[in-house]
């Protein structure tokens, strides 16, 4: 078997994100042949070389390959419970705890954020869906404390810069407004092209609105349906699964 990236290795195993074990190795987690590894970049031959990850060995037997889409609920954490934190993350959610299987998150959902997460283990698919380059689409909707003006309104759609750069190709649309007890607030319908840090909430803080509540309901070609609760989650389809590997080139359009 020819040499691999080590964490190319490790997210090939379902064990964790390609993101996540890059971090892993600089964080000095990941030992091969009893050497610790902390150079990103690092091949090693997986039948032959000994992997050990947060000090349990690695055994080189893929597990087949599994795609579930995940109804986030709020206040939970798209992260592991070994990140230093006490609140409640999907790893602990029922139906997540009792699975077999590793998988990863497919980017991240912030604690206050709900809805649609996709978990697997496909590494190489994780990796690509999170590429900006792919221009997945991301569809939110979204309550704020009060309404954009419409010049507001305009900006947004014609783009925004923020602190880590420009925000391109953004849709937003006005649903309805809703009372808050003290104030009206106004539901929008959002679509973005990336997956950026809180980027729906800063596109609105850049305007003074806040962030009520916030929900992924689009992800390409997926959407939550309300029969899918909070914490509860199913197993995509083999259309949606080739719909996601024809949108980042894994597989070619028939």
């Amino acid at each position: 078997m020819p040499q691999i990236r080590l964490q190319k290795y490790i997210a090939d195993l379902g064990m964790a994100s390609r993101r996540e074990a890059e971090r892993w190795i600089e964080e000095g987690r990941v030992a091969v042949n009893g050497v610790k590894v902390t150079l990103l970049g690092t091949k090693i031959d997986p039948e032959n070389d000994r992997v050990v990850v947060n000090g349990k060995s690695v055994v080189h037997a893929a597990p087949p390959k599994v795609y579930w889409l995940l109804h986030k609920p709020d206040m939970v954490l798209t992260g592991r419970s070994d990140e230093g934190n006490d609140k409640t993350t999907i790893y602990d959610l029922p139906k997540i705890a009792k699975t077999k299987f590793l998988v990863s998150p497919v980017g991240r959902l912030d604690y206050r954020t709900e809805g649609l997460l996709i978990l697997t283990n496909d590494g190489e698919l994780n990796y690509r869906l999170c590429r900006p380059e792919y221009h997945i689409p991301r569809e939110y909707q979204v309550l704020v404390s009060e309404p954009l003006t419409d010049e507001e309104l305009s900006k947004m759609r014609q783009g925004l810069t923020l602190e880590d750069g420009p925000v391109k190709n953004i849709k937003v649309a006005f649903v309805h407004k809703t009372n808050l007890g003290q104030s009206k607030g106004a539901w929008y319908m959002v679509t973005v092209h990336e997956g950026r840090n809180r980027l729906v909430r800063r596109m609105f803080e850049h305007f003074d609105k806040k962030v009520v509540k916030l929900i992924r309901i689009g992800f390409g070609e997926l959407r939550l349906t309300e029969k899918l609760m909070p914490g509860d989650y199913r197993q995509l389809t083999k259309d949606e699964i080739h719909q996601l590997k024809i949108a980042t080139q894994l597989d070619k359009n028939d």
